[in-house]
């Protein structure tokens, strides 16, 4: 099965998915490729990927699309930024700190945009990346903060090597399951939807 997604889901959602598609169904191979969601949902249009799982939303009469999750959305500070304390963190506040952020054309970054644009203010950029582990680095080095998936840093924030503060008004993004809707459901497109399927929840 050739299945796509994006960078976080890659490394922080589908592991320990795919762990279980392999206990259940060991004669099930499955190719991962990573991309942004316009890519994604383009290739299996065209039928270069038998399934995916991408932000939302996604728009075409040839898919079919269920929910996979809810991603929240949280800024992340040094332990000793001032900030790490916060019950949450406005837009207006973050907007007069140094941000790190995803590179263009990414979703969480079109996200983060918009979420500053609805009162009327921009980001301040510090730097861009297309890598969450690099923006990860940095931040804790105290180099600026950034707007993140939680689940990216669970870990993280559980060993004390960063502060996680929610946002408000809170920012979250959608990650759907698709299909085409012609597609036959193969038994082994049916493991794999089936290991997908449960995970219809919020990551953190």
């Amino acid at each position: 099965m050739r299945l796509g997604t994006g960078a976080t889901a890659s490394i922080y959602m589908l592991p320990p998915l795919l762990r279980r598609l392999q206990r259940r169904y060991p004669g099930v191979e499955v190719t991962v490729v990573t991309g942004n969601s316009v890519d994604i949902a383009a290739a299996v249009v065209a039928n270069r990927l038998d399934v995916a799982v991408v932000t939302l939303p996604v728009t075409s009469r040839d898919l079919t699309i269920a929910p996979f999750c809810v991603d929240p959305l949280v800024a992340i500070a040094p332990t000793r930024s001032p900030l790490a304390g916060r019950r949450a963190v406005t837009p207006r506040e973050l907007a007069q700190e140094r941000l790190i952020v995803y590179e263009r054309g990414g979703t969480i970054r079109r996200i983060v945009e918009e979420w500053f644009r609805r009162v009327d203010l921009a980001p301040r950029v510090a730097m861009e990346l297309g890598n969450a582990e690099a923006i990860k680095r940095l931040v804790s080095a105290g180099l600026g903060l950034a707007v993140t998936s939680a689940v990216s840093v669970q870990d993280e924030v559980r060993r004390g090597k960063l502060a996680a503060i929610p946002l408000r008004p809170t920012l979250h993004r959608r990650l759907g399951i698709i299909r085409r809707r012609d597609k036959p459901i193969s038994p082994a497109l049916q493991a794999v939807l089936g290991v997908l399927t449960p995970t219809r929840r919020t990551t953190a």
